[in-house]
This record gives C-alpha cells, sequence and structure tokens, in this order.
C-alpha cells in the first residue's frame, strides 16, 4: 500500500466515525393530557424546563411499580438540576378511582399522567411495561429503558446525569434569601 493510499484510508476512516459520532435521535411525539389531579401537561412545554423521563406503566404491572418506587431517591437528588419524571399510566378509565387512590397513597413526587386511550402508548410504540424513555430539551429521544430489575436504577441515574448541568439550577427559593 502506497503512503498516499494509506493517508487517504485513514481520512476515510476518521469521516466516517465523524458522521458515526453524530448521532441522529428520533424526535419524541409531542402530547397533552392530564395528570391524577386533572391539571393539564403538555410535553414540549414541559421540556423548556428540563429534561422528561417518561415511564410508561399500569398498575398490574409489578416491576413498573418498583422502577417508580427505586427512581423517587434519584429524581429527588437530581431534580434540582432540571429532571423532571413523569409517570405515564395506561391504566384503563374503569379503573381510574383505584389509581388515583393507589398514586396519593404512594406519595410520588413525579407527575403521574392518565393515558386511558392509550394514545401516547400507541405514538410511542410502547409493547412491555415498563418502558421508559429519557427525552432531552431538544425533544430527542436519548435514552430508552425497557423492563426493570433491582439496581437499574443506578444505570438510569447514570444516563440523567449525561443530559444535566453541573450545576443545580437557581429556583425561585434561592433569590428570597
Amino acid at each position: 500500500m502506497t503512503r498516499l493510499t494509506g493517508l487517504m484510508m485513514v481520512f476515510v476512516l476518521l469521516a466516517a466515525g465523524t458522521a458515526a459520532g453524530a448521532a441522529k435521535y428520533e424526535k419524541a411525539r409531542d402530547f397533552t393530557l392530564f395528570d391524577v389531579n386533572g391539571d393539564e401537561y403538555t410535553l414540549s412545554e414541559m421540556l423548556e424546563h428540563g429534561p422528561v423521563y417518561m415511564v410508561c406503566w399500569d398498575l398490574p404491572c409489578v416491576n413498573c411499580i418498583e422502577e417508580l418506587d427505586a427512581l423517587v431517591p434519584v429524581y429527588e437528588e437530581l431534580s434540582p438540576y432540571g429532571l423532571q419524571l413523569i409517570a405515564l399510566s395506561v391504566d384503563k378509565p374503569a379503573d381510574e378511582a383505584r389509581l388515583r387512590a393507589f398514586v396519593a397513597a404512594k406519595k410520588w413526587p413525579y407527575v403521574v399522567l392518565l393515558d386511558p386511550q392509550q394514545e401516547v402508548k400507541s405514538d410511542y410504540g410502547i409493547i412491555i411495561k415498563p418502558t421508559a424513555y429519557l427525552i432531552n430539551t431538544a425533544g430527542e429521544i436519548v435514552f430508552t429503558h425497557i423492563g426493570y430489575r433491582k439496581g437499574d436504577e443506578a444505570r438510569i441515574r447514570e444516563e440523567f446525569l449525561k443530559w444535566l448541568p453541573d450545576e443545580p439550577l437557581e429556583s425561585p427559593e434561592d433569590t428570597d434569601e
């Protein structure tokens, strides 16, 4: 191989690596749903305040509930940095009263949205529960997590850290002091 051919191969490999490194992420579909308290949330509006981790779950899914429970300390640690978490319930309308009571008893610190017609579940192609997506502030799905096993929250936390600022965001309480 001549020196020129070798240099050309290195250039081609570097160019291919650069193109692969500039990953294009799938855009998250925007939606508007109500939470268990009747408040309306729109994904694009939430993304103006930080990345969103959305976990699709329902009452019969034991692993879903275990994941949402395990993420409480991670969420409490990282929410000052802008992390938001949506627990997207795909329970049927007939289960809504039971769902509201369950969520009230759990006292999860995150937004619990209702998707009773499973439109968001369908739009995102969710088959297995729990399935979760980390959506960056540009509205791109940058991480997907399917299923849950004890200890997964450490890996999920590491993914969150990739998309959060190094310092906590200033909150209104910080400016009052």
